[in-house]
């Protein structure tokens, strides 16, 4: 997650710009995995922070996303906006990140919902992530759940 890290460290005003939707970008992903099975769960809530709390963001900008991005939600109707953000600016390895950040949101209530595989499987179709890697970040958040 080292190079996640440094993706949310630049110091120049436009890259904070993309920065910014980079982390609103993923966090909307997170968000609509967490709520495909209509319930927001406070262990999926957990998850969401701890996984963006890895990448460097101070718990009150968290809560601030979170916010944001949960209020926006109901009004987005297509991943293609968020995944266009992340595929523009990061590189394979940096989505396959973001691939493993949605899966821990997926396995965080103990439950693996057929809805958020579904949408997972979409979210790693639409960031142009093969299938081997689908699979391989299913399987090692199955095996540590």
């Amino acid at each position: 997650m080292s190079f996640f890290k440094n993706l949310f460290k630049s110091k120049e005003p436009l890259q904070e710009s993309k920065d910014n939707s980079i982390q609103k970008s993923i966090c909307s992903l997170m968000i609509e995995v967490a709520y495909a099975d209509n319930q927001l769960d406070e262990s999926e809530l957990k998850a969401m922070a701890n996984s963006l709390n890895k990448l460097d963001i101070q718990e009150e900008e968290i809560k601030e996303i979170v916010d944001e991005t949960l209020a926006k939600s109901m009004e987005s109707i297509s991943f293609y906006e968020h995944t266009r953000v992340l595929n523009d600016q990061l590189d394979y390895d940096q989505k396959k990140e973001v691939l493993n950040s949605v899966w821990s949101i997926a396995f965080a209530d103990g439950q693996m919902d057929k809805h958020e595989e579904h949408l997972i499987r979409r979210i790693a179709d639409l960031l142009y992530l093969n299938h081997k890697d689908f699979i391989n970040s299913k399987l090692d958040h199955k095996n540590n759940e």
